[in-house]
């Protein structure tokens, strides 16, 4: 019995040292993303910032793309962390709130993370291919969007919502698939903003970028008619985009 306790208390401790030293790693990874990009990330930079030799390392991320997976599902995480408590705060008020206050923290949340913004929705890192869990990490992104919009229809993304996965989302979400679609393209118009405004792109134009943003949020709402009143599971009203 004494044999028994003292090997779990050994495996324990090898655990949390584990934790410890993947959350190191991690920190210095995306101080390295801050300092260089995703594209230079370097194994041997983040060992020597951890003060490990690059083997160690490779001992908790076996590869490069391992390291930069990790960093990806952290980022989502975070991102739907922060959009879910953000639903529940508002989860009580119309769907033209609940959509504005969703869409007010992903722009806080990228203005306030914008390596960790830039990992997950800037330029693609060349030769890195997704797995799979990060599809289910950025539809978690999505999924306070898509309950806004219930069960409304959308004009003009029929053919969008006909994508196999298009449904397969719309069905996972209790939507119809032409609001997932709809969903879908206007997040990524949200996301594009965040990324512009990152990049300085809105210099001279509209800087802050606040009201610039709060005009298309707008637009958004009246074009998902998510002021209209409508009923989930009324299917007669279709909203045209």
């Amino acid at each position: 019995m004494l044999s028994k306790i003292c090997h779990d208390g050994a495996m324990g401790k090898r655990d949390e040292a584990r934790a410890e030293n993947t959350q190191r790693i991690l920190r210095a990874a995306r101080g390295e993303i801050a300092r260089v990009g995703g594209v230079g990330l370097s194994m041997r930079a983040v060992a020597r910032a951890v003060g490990m030799v690059s083997s160690a390392v490779y001992r908790y991320f076996p590869t490069r793309e391992d390291l930069l997976t990790a960093m990806i599902l952290e980022s989502y995480g975070a991102l739907a962390t922060e959009l879910q408590r953000t639903a529940v705060g508002v989860r009580d008020r119309p769907d033209h709130e609940r959509w504005t206050a969703l869409a007010d923290a992903l722009r806080d949340w990228g203005l306030a993370s914008p390596h960790e913004f830039q990992l997950i929705y800037g330029t693609p890192i060349p030769g890195y291919v997704a797995p799979p869990e990060t599809v289910r990490a950025a539809a978690a992104v999505a999924a306070p969007f898509l309950d806004c919009v219930g069960t409304r229809t959308v004009e003009g993304f029929e053919r969008a919502g006909s994508a196999e996965g298009m449904r397969d989302l719309a069905v996972e979400a209790g939507t119809h698939p032409t609001g997932a679609a709809a969903t879908v393209a206007a997040l990524s118009e949200l996301v594009g903003f965040v990324g512009h405004e990152l990049s300085g792109h809105f210099a001279g134009l509209a800087e802050p970028g606040t009201d610039l943003y709060r005009a298309v949020v707008g637009r958004q709402v009246r074009a998902l008619r998510l002021a209209g009143g409508q009923v989930e599971g009324d299917d007669d009203e279709v909203v045209r985009s």
